[in-house]
């Protein structure tokens, strides 16, 4: 039985000229939190949703929700692939 985890897409609040990405994905998923980052830019304040399924699937995870936006994030629930 796979757990639900909760997914997290914003937009980083690290300096621009420190920092090379502008986009993090933050997946919580019990007590550990996995983290990816890339430089893209959100159209007409949103996120790509095609986007966002890639890079969940790059960790290892699938989305079982719609995305939903608010207040400049982006909010699904996933799941961990199971090892096939």
């Amino acid at each position: 039985m796979n757990s639900h985890s909760v997914a997290i897409c914003q937009l980083s609040d690290q300096p621009q000229e420190d920092f090379d990405v502008n986009t993090e994905l933050l997946i919580l998923e019990g007590q550990e939190v996995r983290v990816s980052t890339w430089d893209a830019e959100p159209r007409d304040g949103g996120f790509d949703v095609h986007v966002l399924n890639d890079r969940v699937d790059a960790l290892g995870f699938m989305v079982v929700t719609d995305w939903q936006f608010l207040d400049g994030k982006a909010y699904a629930v996933v799941e961990r692939r199971s090892d096939s």
